[in-house]
């Protein structure tokens, strides 16, 4: 498989896999065993020894579902079907493939890479909303200075697909807020979206963009969690936040007795 000599493998994702763990993962013959019975990958009658020839007859078996109409990959990019496959596999690949993703079992293992992210981008997560005023899970704020302008972020984490309807209500209700609004989670998650997306009944075929399609409608951004980094894979939609209500939720914070 062919992904290119320029290709960025730091910034290209397929299925939301880095590109360079992708590279890796494909000289695992475990892996690729993993990755075959997936696709349902033919063995032409014996076993395939080396990686070699097990990555061929998955690019043959790859090529021959994008050139099939009724296949849910038709016309769907050699390595995002790889990719999807891997994601598919990571759970019967003996353990090789389960990091891949980046899983993580709840969505608070996702509180301190974010918190992290932004003290390192110059936010302050703000605690004092007022009880009645629209959540996500957190906010945080950039005080003006020199070469910064002061700036209001907020952050829903999502670790449960089942989870983005109410995700993504939650942060329209509380968009004209921030300056800017992110969806937070990691990349077996975003993948797993695609999954779900792809089984249901409008789907025709496998849609690499309909998860940053979703966010996208809305003004979001997407930042991936993968341990202990954070990426920005889609940026957000600049606003201006709604003055009146900021001004309403300063002025209850300051009754009420609560921090700013």
């Amino acid at each position: 498989m062919r992904f290119g000599f320029f290709t960025p493998q730091d910034t290209t994702r397929y299925c939301y896999l880095r590109l360079r763990r992708l590279r890796e993962a494909i000289k695992d013959p475990e892996i690729l065993d993993a990755a075959m019975r997936g696709l349902g990958v033919p063995s032409a009658g014996q076993p395939l020894s080396s990686a070699r020839d097990k990555m061929a007859a998955i690019d043959l078996h790859i090529e021959r579902l994008r050139g099939d109409e009724t296949s849910l990959w038709f016309g769907v990019p050699p390595a995002e079907i790889l990719a999807a496959a891997l994601f598919t596999a990571r759970k019967v690949s003996d353990g090789a493939a389960q990091n891949l993703f980046s899983d993580v079992a709840r969505k608070e293992e996702l509180v301190t890479p974010i918190a992290n992210w932004l003290d390192y981008m110059g936010f302050v997560e703000y605690r004092g909303l007022t009880p009645g005023t629209p959540r996500v899970d957190v906010v945080a704020y950039q005080v003006g200075r020199l070469m910064t302008t002061p700036r209001i972020l907020g952050v829903e984490l999502l670790n449960e697909p089942d989870q983005l309807r109410p995700a993504l209500e939650r942060m329209s209700a509380f968009a004209p807020f921030t300056h800017a609004m992110y969806l937070a989670c990691s990349p077996a998650l975003a993948a797993d979206v695609l999954v779900t997306h792809a089984k249901g009944p409008r789907a025709l075929h496998w849609e690499p963009d309909a998860f940053r399609n979703q966010l996208a409608a809305g003004g979001f951004g997407l930042l991936l969690i993968e341990g202990d980094a954070v990426s920005e894979v889609l940026a957000p939609k600049e606003r201006k936040p709604d003055v009146a209500k900021l001004m309403d939720i300063a002025r209850a914070t300051i009754a009420a007795g609560r921090p700013r």
